[in-house]
C-alpha cells in the first residue's frame, strides 16, 4: 500500500505566488526596458553634441592654419600656394605634438568621406572645355604617358642610387 506524502499541497500557493512574482519581473523589465530606452537617447544626443564640438574644434583648427599660411603668403608676396602651406604647417605641429590628432581626426575624416563632392566642379570644367580637349587629346595623353613615365624612371635611378651608397 502506498503512503501518503508528508508534505503539504501547496500548488495553489505556488501558483498564485509563481503569478505574483511573474508579475513582479514583467514590471521590472519594463521599467529596465524604459531606462534603456531613455539612456540610449540620452547617448544618442551625447555622442551627437561630441562630435558637433569635435566638427567645431576641428574645422577650427585647419582655418586657424589656412588663415595663418595665407597671411604669410600675401605678406611675402609669394605665389606659393595658401593652401599647401596651411598643410605643412599643420604637418609639422601634428609631427611636434603641439596639435593632437584626435582634434582633428573627426573632422578630416569626415571631409575624406565626402571628398568626391568636391571633384564635381572638376567634372563639369571639363565637360565645358571638350572641344579644347577634343582638339588636343594627343598631346595630352602624351603629356601624361611621358612625364609619368620620366617621373618612375628618375625615382627608380634616384633609389638605386642610394642604395648603392648604403651598402
Amino acid at each position: 500500500m502506498k503512503q501518503p506524502s508528508k508534505r503539504p499541497n501547496n500548488q495553489h500557493s505556488q501558483t498564485s505566488t509563481g503569478k505574483i512574482n511573474l508579475e513582479k519581473n514583467e514590471q521590472v523589465e519594463k521599467s529596465e526596458y524604459t531606462e534603456n530606452i531613455m539612456f540610449t537617447k540620452k547617448q544618442k544626443i551625447a555622442t551627437l553634441v561630441k562630435n558637433t564640438l569635435q566638427l567645431v574644434l576641428g574645422l577650427l583648427i585647419i582655418m586657424l592654419f589656412l588663415s595663418i599660411a595665407r597671411m604669410i603668403t600675401s605678406y611675402f608676396d609669394s605665389t606659393f600656394p595658401a593652401s599647401i602651406l596651411g598643410m605643412l604647417m599643420l604637418f609639422v605641429a601634428l609631427s611636434l605634438g603641439i596639435i593632437k590628432l584626435n582634434w582633428i581626426e573627426f573632422t578630416g575624416n569626415l571631409f575624406l568621406k565626402y571628398l568626391a563632392l568636391l571633384f564635381i566642379p572638376i567634372g563639369v570644367g571639363l565637360i565645358n572645355y571638350f572641344e579644347l580637349i577634343a582638339e588636343h587629346w594627343l598631346v595630352i595623353v602624351f603629356s601624361l604617358f611621358f612625364t609619368t613615365l620620366l617621373t618612375l624612371f628618375m625615382v627608380g635611378h634616384c633609389y638605386q642610387w642610394l642604395t648603392r651608397e648604403e651598402g
